[in-house]
């Protein structure tokens, strides 16, 4: 099982880990700065661009996790390979994309359909949703790290490698949320709280919403590296 802490480190301990973060925190500040002062346009055309920016990211942290690269994090000077690495994995993610749509349209179908009362009761949905969500996430980056890990398109459509480590991603991500709410709340929301109320709980100070980004940077980063790591962790099964 794959522990939050030791993604923690993994990440904040790579080399230029805090500038690279800190760089990418800076996008995160402008867009929200941008929202709260009504220039939506704005944020909207900042969080697109730099939303390819960061997906090539999580996807290059992704395959270097699984790769075992000496440097986790991409480096400075070859951007060009993580924007190579998303463009394949856009190609690698085309079947199982389709067949996770599908499942979600014959869910809500047979959810609206058959199961009207559980539709009606919110808590019971919900319940229902998360794992259905928990099913096809598992089911997408089981399939998108088998290529991320060999570099072979045709793995992520082998429906063998990707049925063998379904089962590992469903439990590994399971049990990583639990961890991750644990601590957003521990790390995330404590002090911002404890700042903004230093700030006379003015929760748009400057520092609450760096620290929230920088946060939000590292669990996003985190969450590339577990998936690299549970990659691997379902081979052994």
């Amino acid at each position: 099982m794959i522990n939050i802490i030791d993604t923690f480190r993994n990440i904040v301990g790579d080399k230029y880990a805090i500038v690279k973060i800190l760089i990418l925190t800076v996008p995160a500040v402008i867009a929200t700065y941008a929202q709260l002062s009504g220039q939506t346009a704005f944020s909207t055309t900042i969080n697109i661009i730099f939303g390819v920016v960061f997906a090539a990211i999580f996807f290059e942290t992704i395959r270097r996790s699984c790769t075992a690269e000496p440097m986790l994090l991409p480096p400075f000077m070859l951007p060009f390979r993580m924007f190579i690495t998303l463009g394949l994995t856009i190609l690698a993610a085309i079947p199982v994309t389709a067949v996770c749509v599908g499942l979600g349209f014959g869910y809500f179908h047979v959810m609206f359909n058959y199961f009207p009362d559980v539709v009606q009761s919110s808590i019971t949905l919900k319940v229902c949703n998360f794992i259905f969500s928990l099913l096809v996430s598992s089911l997408f980056f089981a399939s998108i790290t088998q290529f991320l890990d060999t570099g072979k398109l045709l793995d992520a459509y082998n429906p063998i490698k990707v049925a063998l480590a379904l089962k590992t991603f469903i439990v590994n991500i399971f049990f990583f949320i639990i961890q991750d709410i644990i601590f957003i709340l521990i790390f995330m929301v404590v002090p911002a709280y404890i700042i903004a109320l230093l700030a006379g709980m003015n929760w748009t100070n400057f520092f609450v919403i760096l620290w929230v980004s920088v946060c939000f940077v590292t669990n996003y980063l985190m969450w590339a590296d577990f998936l690299g790591q549970t990659k691997k962790d379902s081979e052994v099964y």
